[in-house]
């Protein structure tokens, strides 16, 4: 049997693992070495299985002594959501993480999450995980607070959920929050709806349609704008005893 480690680990295993092997940490451990180890950027074994959603590794750390509290006071959900790790988060909701857990200084919870990454599949995934734990789908952020969910220059608006699919989200995810009860007429500090910011990010009529008024007033039968520039070619009629090039 390998010796324990009594430093860090191995630099080469230490590399492999940051970039996302994270099926080694269980070998390691295996060899007598422990599980709270950290890494050498600082980050505990348990954070780096968290960000690349690696439940397996998390479930194999936490039986050898390491804690679901490693992962910050939301045990790790706003992460798992960001990063669209659909089983990571029902993992962590099943352990206890709170789906409407919001955070202090933002008033964001999971659910404004979801949406503030770029769009991927996988978070149409998570919607799912966190509706079915109960997440409440008009609560608004605290406005004017810089926040990290888009890692630029932004500051919060007192916007739901639905703002922010309203701008990003597929049209599945738009709909599946209306299901669960979000509200068409919520505004934000602005005075803006959610077909405002979907106005605003020059979203397609298809979203549009998704978010304007109950009675379909809006655009009714219109089609997108992408079909009205392309247009339609009609034929020409020819002109009587004219005869076509060679």
């Amino acid at each position: 049997m390998t010796e324990p480690d009594q430093g860090g680990l191995d630099p080469l295993d230490d590399a492999r693992i940051c970039n996302g092997r994270t099926d080694l940490v269980i070998d390691w451990v295996n060899a007598g070495n422990d599980a709270t180890k950290s890494v050498g950027d600082g980050r505990r074994l348990i954070q780096v299985c968290a960000y690349f959603g690696d439940v397996t590794a998390i479930s194999f750390l936490l039986a050898r002594g390491e804690k679901l509290d490693s992962l910050g006071p939301d045990l790790g959900l706003n992460g798992a959501v960001f990063h669209g790790h659909w089983r990571l988060t029902e993992f962590l909701l099943s352990r206890g993480a709170d789906a409407n857990a919001p955070d202090e200084a933002t008033g964001e919870t999971p659910l404004h999450s979801v949406f503030g990454a770029a769009y991927r599949a996988e978070h149409d995934l998570v919607l799912e995980v966190l509706l079915a734990f109960g997440a409440r789908p008009n609560v608004t952020t605290r406005p004017g607070v810089p926040t990290g969910a888009f890692m630029r220059d932004v500051r919060t608006r007192a916007e739901t959920p639905l703002h922010r699919a309203a701008a990003f989200a597929s049209e599945r995810a738009i709909t599946r929050l209306l299901a669960a009860g979000a509200d068409l007429s919520a505004r934000d500090v602005n005075g803006d709806s959610p077909l405002a910011w979907a106005s605003w990010h020059r979203r397609d009529v298809p979203v549009l349609k998704l978010l304007s008024p109950a009675d379909g007033s809006l655009y009714p039968g219109k089609p997108m704008m992408a079909e009205n520039l392309r247009g339609q070619p009609k034929r020409v009629p020819e002109k009587s005893g004219t005869q076509r090039r060679r």
